[in-house]
């Protein structure tokens, strides 16, 4: 059945709603959006843990442990002159020559060094001179750092600078084409950010430093190993905890004696070397998931990146295409979801849709190392569970004040409750069943005739204050006795007890019994008042059956109402008119009088042919005892 228009707008426009959004975001997200999808991006990293870096990559570290060994080194007799000072930093730009001649002479196919020589050396020139003989001897198998500084004069202006080596060193290693730079662009949050290579991509070709590249690039070409072409669009992917690319101390390798017979040189054989700090005071540590990671990690990251390439890129690059991934994945779901109107169903669609991205978003970060557009699609399938949990909301709130106004008008707000407490049962009570109930009819004796005299004499307002006064009486004793008013019929009053809510036959008809003995005596005491104010009295006539009859909603699709309909119905209207023939207030059929014996008292007055029933029926009325006592 198609749902109203109504009805449909909600789920459907507020899917388009939020796949134009999702699309959005994942094609030109904004700065704080990048920085999240990044965050998430580290944290998955983080939980799957620390991955194996390549295996032809080695960093040499001066840390501590460098410092303090090498301050041995000046009292052994071969000691050469540059060993002098090892125990400080910086040290002596000849050690760097050491370390890089004997590492080349292991096999290293190439040696980076991640210290930036600017000026000449404090300990004079014969210390450049030492350090430009061995670049010199290993030409271009050592590459330098250099730096790009953005200073700003007095006046504000922004410029680009090159730091690179000493000249006679630059020289020695062959000038720009062996330098590489250490600079690294951040994140939006000021987290890590892409690979250094994209500082030269993005920021210094479109200026015109065309022969400049970064350090682990720069490091690689010398090695003849071939770098990846989308380096600079990769952001980098960590292995793990500062130490996790292998490494070894500095002062292992100047120990000419450890060297020697040192277990780590069939490693180096073949493998590209990175040199650099990792002491306290260079300051060159930055937060990553993983803990702080020292510069020198950081950049034998980016060339590990490069040689397995495992740098984390965007997928897909064209943001168009990125933005049509993130709606489309977004409106699959809601287009499965709303084939239902369940919201079971449609939370479910939207969990396992979520499940399954963050799967796929999972698997291709950490196996193809591409970052899906997660962050918008996952979001927006948030979203449209509470759009459709707003929406389930509001189709139960406004079923439930429908059911309320229907059922409020037959019983009293306390059941209304009850009833709506089980709406499946409430559901299957409207589109109709065969219940056991017991049926009441009242009705005004002689009426009609008065009626039509009132009309005569101008009292027709008297008269409907009178009848309004007698009906609200019988509907405070029918809720009182827990029946359900059905309808009014003109003077008429049709009451069901067992619908919708049912205490048991036997207990209902028990209670329509003392029911009709108790409107008896309220239409006495009525009659009391009114002919004290000089009105005229009234008498009414009950007729009460038990039985089989059909509970629902019935009418049109313009108008309903609920009600019961069948033969105990018809019974009990039929009743209630032989009370005038019979001269007794209240009747009641053989199934009512049975149900109700034990506790009422009733009497057989005979059997009587009653108009739509073949066969005489039995009638009964309460015992006069019961009925005074009432």
């Amino acid at each position: 059945m198609a749902l109203p228009k109504g009805k449909r707008l909600l789920p459907l426009g507020g899917c388009l709603s939020l796949a134009v959004i999702c699309g959005w975001m994942s094609g030109w997200p904004p700065p704080l959006w990048r920085s999240w999808s990044k965050q998430i991006a580290d944290q998955v990293i983080l939980w799957a843990g620390p991955t194996k870096p390549p295996n032809n990559l080695i960093v040499v570290v001066i840390d501590d442990a460098s410092l303090q060994q090498a301050g041995w080194f000046p009292d052994k007799p071969s000691a050469d002159s540059w060993s002098d000072g090892l125990d400080r930093w910086p040290w002596p730009r000849a050690a760097y020559g050491v370390i890089s001649d004997r590492l080349l002479e292991a096999g290293a196919r190439a040696v980076a060094i991640n210290v930036l020589f600017a000026g000449s050396s404090a300990r004079g020139p014969i210390d450049d001179k030492h350090f430009a003989l061995y670049l010199k001897k290993h030409q271009p198998q050592v590459v330098l750092a250099a730096e790009m500084l953005e200073p700003e004069d007095r006046q504000g202006a922004g410029g680009l600078m090159l730091e690179t080596p000493e000249p006679s060193l630059l020289e020695a290693v062959g000038g720009l084409a062996n330098l590489g730079l250490t600079n690294m662009l951040d994140a939006e949050d000021g987290a890590i950010g892409p690979h250094p290579e994209a500082y030269v991509e993005l920021l210094l070709k479109p200026h015109g430093f065309q022969q400049l590249k970064s350090l682990p690039t720069a490091l690689l070409k010398v090695a003849g190993i071939a770098t990846p072409s989308r380096d600079a669009q990769r952001f980098l992917r960590l292995y793990g905890p500062e130490g996790t690319i292998q490494r070894l101390s500095a002062w292992e390798i100047l120990d000419p004696e450890r060297w020697k017979d040192h277990p780590f040189k069939a490693q180096v054989a073949g493998s590209v070397i990175l040199v650099g700090a990792t002491l306290e005071e260079t300051s060159s540590s930055r937060p990553t998931a993983f803990g702080n990671l020292s510069g020198v990690e950081l950049l034998a990251t980016a060339t590990a990146n490069s040689l397995d390439g495992s740098g984390l890129e965007r997928w897909p690059l064209d943001p168009l295409q990125r933005a049509l991934i993130g709606s489309l994945s977004l409106l699959l779901v809601a287009g499965i979801a709303v084939q239902r109107q369940s919201l079971l169903w449609r939370l479910l669609c939207c969990s396992i849709g979520f499940i399954l991205l963050l799967s796929l978003g999972i698997s291709a970060l950490l196996m193809r190392h591409r970052a899906l557009p997660l962050l918008p699609p996952g979001a927006g399938l948030v979203a449209l569970s509470s759009l459709f949990g707003l929406n389930g909301y509001i189709k139960e709130e406004r079923e439930r004040r429908r059911l309320r106004r229907t059922f409020e008008r037959y019983v009293s707000p306390v059941v209304v409750e009850e009833i709506l407490e089980d709406r499946a049962n409430v559901e299957d009570l409207l589109s109709g069943q065969t219940r056991p109930v017991t049926v009441l009819f009242s009705d005004l004796q002689g009426f009609t005739a008065l009626t039509r005299q009132r009309s005569l004499e101008g009292r027709s307002d008297e008269l409907v204050l009178q009848l309004n006064s007698y009906l609200g009486r019988m509907v405070e004793v029918i809720d009182a006795h827990g029946g359900t008013v059905d309808k009014f019929i003109g003077d008429c009053v049709m009451a069901v007890f067992g619908s919708p809510r049912s205490r048991g036959l036997k207990q209902e008809a028990e209670q329509a019994v003392r029911c009709a003995i108790a409107m008896v005596q309220a239409m006495n005491d009525l009659n009391s008042a009114w002919t004290a104010e000089k009105i005229a009295p009234l008498s009414c006539g009950i007729g009460i059956a038990s039985g089989e009859a059909v509970v629902g909603e019935i009418g049109s699709p313009q108008r309903k109402e609920f009600t019961v309909i069948g033969d105990t119905v018809n019974l009990a209207s039929r009743l209630e008119a032989l009370t005038r023939q019979l001269h007794t207030p209240i009747l009641m059929d053989i199934h009512t009088a049975e149900a109700t014996k034990q506790n009422i008292p009733s009497s057989l007055i005979g059997e009587h042919v009653v108009k739509g029933i073949e066969q005489p029926v039995a009638v009964y009325k309460p015992s006069p005892s019961d009925s005074s006592r009432a």
